[in-house]
């Protein structure tokens, strides 16, 4: 293991790790901006404990601990998203986009997924924000194929998994700050980089079943706003969102 100090963050990085979330859950005195990152992870899960593909020393595996203090946490996960869409343009990305709540995109395929757990209680809450992303992969396996990418596949340049972990370090630094003083902010930036926000058709798979609709924005809290053919308007909480037709 070895400790790597860019501040305020502390990185604690292995080889090979089973998930860098499940990790960080047991460092439980550890201060704030304490994170975990490894070369490679045999149990890496993502949203609705799906596996998370975690190739060896070909993406960025990282978990981030944060203390807040704030209400919405559940805008946290989209800060998230904003921070690495921000950085895979910063490092030559193109054709960005944001699949509510926060799987990010390049070129319609899934390039970056993102977990967030919260562990204790409304006066010591430590939410873990766990976030992997392809950069160097040239192969999936066959049923990630169709729909994930790299940024490497995408840009035809090898990353610097490093170089990327620092920059996006720093802004998700940025949108903590600033959902801390404003948390409206997020939901604009998510808005601003999302072509999922407005005006496109799409079908949520819910737990009690599917509904289709067009969407119209988000909430305040980050819930995303769903026109039905009817003209009544849902708001949906969780689901898996699927694009009809683009827009």
């Amino acid at each position: 293991m070895q400790i790597i100090q860019r501040i305020p963050f502390t990185i604690h990085h292995f080889a090979t790790l089973g998930s860098t979330n499940d990790y960080l859950k047991t460092l439980a005195d550890a201060q704030e901006f304490t994170c975990v990152t490894a070369d490679e992870q045999t149990a890496g899960r993502g949203r609705y404990t799906r596996a998370w593909h975690s190739a060896p020393g070909e993406g960025l595996y990282l978990s981030v601990l944060l203390r807040p203090k704030a209400a919405k946490v559940s805008l946290l996960s989209l800060a998230a998203a904003s921070a690495v869409a921000e950085t895979l343009q910063a490092h030559g990305g193109s054709d960005i986009d944001i699949k509510w709540p926060n799987d990010v995109l390049l070129g319609e395929r899934k390039v970056c997924g993102i977990l967030l757990e919260a562990v204790g209680n409304e006066t010591s809450l430590r939410v873990i924000v766990g976030i992997g992303v392809n950069l160097n992969h040239t192969l999936f396996p066959p049923e990630l194929s169709e729909t994930a990418t790299s940024l490497r596949l995408m840009t035809g340049n090898e990353v610097a998994v490093a170089s990327f972990r620092d920059t996006l370090l720093q802004r998700v630094l940025h949108w903590y700050q600033a959902w801390q003083q404003d948390a409206q902010s997020i939901v604009q930036r998510w808005q601003e980089l999302s072509s999922f926000a407005y005006g496109q058709e799409v079908q949520v798979m819910l737990a009690s079943g599917q509904l289709s609709g067009v969407t119209s924005g988000l909430t305040d809290d980050g819930a995303l706003r769903l026109r039905l053919p009817t003209g009544e308007e849902q708001i949906i909480l969780a689901g898996d969102v699927m694009r009809l037709r683009r827009h």
